[in-house]
């Protein structure tokens, strides 16, 4: 059962290690660059490399495996896909002078679109959607939409620093080793997973920005997982990701990392 998946997962990564330098060079040349927390110069957006991996290792599942659940392929990919295409219009036309989930959504209701606003509008819109494939009954839509809507933000929220949402979204990725999905759907997180940690290293090192465009894949794929879980469990996940966004409307995140010693010392591996 597990061999489709760690074939997916090598398939992934290998194909991940030989991509990232030219997408390295693409982003540069297109001027797709911005400052990072140190005053350097980087390519940003970089998560883009996860579309082409991620559409190549469902076609090769499709093909060679011949799944009999195409819909949590279709879903994943539709998701991961559509949060991509929405980071990356953040990530090159953003507006940094507003800031925060209430920001964009104050600004909309003014009558004012940000990158932003869109992508909190698009991801919800497109959470609902992804929810009606895998729920059933109007309590588990609306529980599942607002999880996975939670989710995109919350990994965006972890990437400031280096390697910050790529280390969220490994520690959050470990109950799909228990929580009952789909071959198909397994698959495609392993495939994710290979080229996450094909990438980890440009992170971790600064050399390169996941974005919007990396940080929304990661979250929006999270959801997807989460919502398969058991009822209680969606519960208790969905209070947390409120809680840590009543927070973090509040305080910064970043000092709250900083201020503990557990979470600082997490953060400051590998960089």
């Amino acid at each position: 059962m597990m061999l489709v998946p760690i074939r997916s997962f090598l398939f992934s990564f290998l194909l991940g290690r030989l991509i990232i330098p030219m997408f390295t060079h693409l982003l540069e040349d297109s001027g797709s660059v911005k400052s990072n927390f140190r005053g350097e110069i980087i390519p940003v957006g970089m998560g883009l490399i996860f579309v082409p991996v991620i559409l190549l290792n469902s076609i090769a599942v499709i093909v060679f495996v011949r799944p009999s659940h195409l819909l949590s392929i279709a879903a994943f990919l539709a998701g991961t896909f559509g949060m991509c295409f929405a980071g990356m219009l953040d990530d090159l036309l953003g507006n940094r002078n507003v800031t925060g989930l209430k920001g964009h959504i104050r600004s909309f209701f003014q009558g004012k679109l940000t990158t932003g606003g869109f992508k909190a509008l698009f991801g919800g819109f497109l959470a609902f959607f992804i929810s009606i494939l895998f729920s059933e009954g109007l309590l588990n839509i609306l529980i599942n939409s607002l999880m996975i809507a939670l989710f995109t933000n919350f990994n965006n929220l972890l990437d400031l620093r280096p390697g910050r949402s790529i280390k969220g979204f490994l520690l959050c990725l470990i109950p799909l080793f228990w929580i009952p999905v789909s071959v198909e759907l397994r698959t495609s997180l392993f495939g994710l997973l290979g080229v996450v940690l094909a990438y980890t290293p440009y992170d971790l090192k600064a050399k390169a920005m996941l974005g919007d465009a990396g940080s929304n894949v990661l979250g929006i794929s999270l959801g997807i997982l989460f919502i398969n879980g058991p009822f209680l469990f969606r519960i208790i996940a969905l209070a947390l990701l409120i809680l840590i966004h009543g927070i973090t409307e509040k305080y910064s995140l970043t000092k709250i990392i900083e201020n503990n010693k557990f979470l600082n010392y997490v953060d400051q591996i590998g960089r």
